[in-house]
């Protein structure tokens, strides 16, 4: 597939807004449907709805995606394009970035939104007092003083940012981060309600409370059964948001799904299981959606208990696991296979491939039996694996075939199905050996896929450490070109391919069913980011 780029290049110019970016693009002549009510499917219930807070790529990532809104959104192609700015620029140094926001930008309740809503939004991230674990976004944006306070060695006040005035808000950075732009749409940077916040505490996010700043807000919240929106009358762009309500389902089943959306409950599913997939794409094509996107799936090993904190271990069970039988067979919606963790759609950055690629099978077997042996495992001493997985029908299959191709290697598997909480908890608190995960990219930088592999990363669920490659991170970030700072990304990512602190089998196409009088369905959105206020329903054929 042609490589996407998506990467902002910064510069000392402004870029001022284009109205008809915002809004849903609806081709003249169109006849809206009277009903603008989206059910959508949303794999399971939300952790959180702080945009602080939220993990990427989670149930409330998609969620607050319509609720908030930070200084930047993205187009249809994954774009920058201003969100709450109007415009910003870039000094020559490349780093300070100043960003002026609209006029008249209110939070849901009517109260003024201003720069100081970032400010308060950013100190509070990084703010180890909160124990937020995606402070990490603005380290990695290079923020100023961002790693002492996260470290507990600064105060907060010393962040780099400041409000100039109530329209214009200061970034300084430590060094030019030419990523820096496309990582303005990762929730971190979003601002929250400061009087809500500290009024209400951790319950500022119920319904009866809440305030956002996004095209909705925050109508119901039914634990483990739905969350519902409603237009937020006080957005910037109100008038030319189209959808009304948008329902979120907390459904972990992917049948379940499809049953709701057969008998037409529900206008968007999460995911598309293989057989209604095979079918559908023979009788009714124009009902699946695919996006590639800048993730990958994975297996995390814990590192930090034995056995496998061998990586002989970790690279035997890694070599023997047929990834083409498994997109092909079990995953089959056109998921490329992985043998390296970045994927191949960031442009001009070939990503480092695992050295037993095109190896025979009975060659990977063999060469694995001989890895284990090496560890101290055999016939008369087989591996035990304890696998955990988050509740869907598609994680078991995906176990259950690569329990049967360890096999052959005399591996026993444990596995064990958790809710999607306790599945959360139990890789943070490490009380896993091997455990279903994803890893995603929230800008077009391979660092945005090999930072949560640094000694001591607040994502860092693996424990791997190497101080080798945390050395070519940092040089790769204080390299003058782009080509230099690829190959030393390339360099990092064979030393991870090595050590096989996770098992990366598949490269993520999100693919979905939609209704057809469902539009406005991005294009080649790279994040995978849909914004309901760029939906529409159309009267149906």
């Amino acid at each position: 597939m042609k490589k996407q780029f998506i990467s902002a290049v910064i510069s000392a110019a402004f870029l001022t807004s284009s109205p008809a970016l915002h809004a849903a693009l609806i081709p003249s002549g169109t006849q809206l449907a009277e009903q603008q009510h989206m059910v959508r499917a949303n794999g399971a219930e939300p952790a959180t709805l702080d945009p602080g807070f939220v993990q990427s790529n989670t149930p409330g990532d998609v969620i607050i995606n319509d609720l908030f809104e930070g200084l930047l959104i993205e187009d249809s192609e994954g774009r920058e394009i201003p969100g709450q700015a109007r415009a910003w620029k870039v000094s020559e140094d490349g780093k300070t970035i100043t960003f002026f926001l609209k006029e008249g930008l209110n939070w849901s309740d009517g109260t003024a939104l201003t720069a100081e809503d970032f400010v308060y939004a950013w100190q509070r991230a990084v703010n180890p007092a909160t124990g937020n674990v995606t402070g990490f976004n603005l380290e990695t944006a290079n923020v100023v003083n961002a790693a002492e306070i996260i470290a507990g060695n600064a105060p907060v006040n010393e962040l780099g940012v400041r409000a100039l005035d109530p329209l214009t808000f200061e970034v300084r950075l430590s060094k030019p981060t030419p990523y820096f732009i496309s990582m303005m749409s990762i929730k971190t940077f979003f601002p929250v309600p400061k009087a809500t916040v500290e009024k209400y505490g951790d319950s500022w996010t119920r319904p009866e409370h809440f305030v956002s700043n996004g095209a909705y807000t925050l109508k119901q919240w039914v634990p483990n059964e739905k969350v519902d929106v409603i237009r937020n009358q006080q957005y910037w762009d109100n008038d030319k948001t189209v959808i009304e309500k948008v329902t979120y389902l907390a459904l972990a089943s992917p049948n379940a799904e499809y049953i709701r959306y057969q008998a037409g409950e529900i206008h968007m599913t999460n995911n598309v299981q293989l057989e209604y997939y095979q079918k559908l794409m023979k009788e009714s094509l124009e009902q699946i959606q695919g996006l590639r996107t800048l993730g990958s799936y994975i297996y995390s090993f814990n590192t930090e208990v034995a056995p496998f904190d061998n990586p002989d271990v970790r690279r035997a069970l890694s070599m023997v696991i047929d990834r083409e039988l498994l997109v092909e067979r079990i995953i089959g919606q056109g998921e490329p296979t992985a043998y390296g963790v970045v994927p191949d759609l960031i442009a001009e950055y070939e990503g480092a491939v695992a050295q037993f690629k095109g190896v025979d099978s009975k060659q990977k077997i063999e060469q694995a039996r001989a890895l284990l042996a090496s560890a101290g495992y055999g016939p008369d001493k087989p591996l035990t694996v304890r696998l955990i997985y988050n509740t869907s029908e598609s994680h078991k299959k995906i176990a259950l075939v690569i329990a049967a191709m360890w096999k052959p290697l005399g591996v026993k598997v444990e596995l064990e199905n958790m809710e999607w909480n306790a599945y959360l908890a139990a890789k943070t608190t490490g009380d896993y050996s091997v455990a279903r995960s994803y890893a995603f990219a929230d800008f077009a930088e391979p660092y945005a896929m090999l930072a949560r592999f640094q000694c001591g990363h607040s994502n860092n669920e693996t424990g791997y450490c190497d101080s080798r490659f945390d050395d070519l991170l940092k040089r790769a970030g204080e390299a003058s070109s782009q080509a230099e700072r690829y190959q030393l990304y390339h360099q990092a990512e064979a030393l991870l391919n090595e050590a096989s602190p996770v098992i990366p089998l598949y490269h993520y196409s999100h693919t979905r069913l939609v209704k057809p009088e469902l539009k406005g369905f991005p294009d080649n959105n790279p994040k995978g980011n849909i914004y309901a206020k760029d939906l529409f329903f159309v009267e149906k054929s």
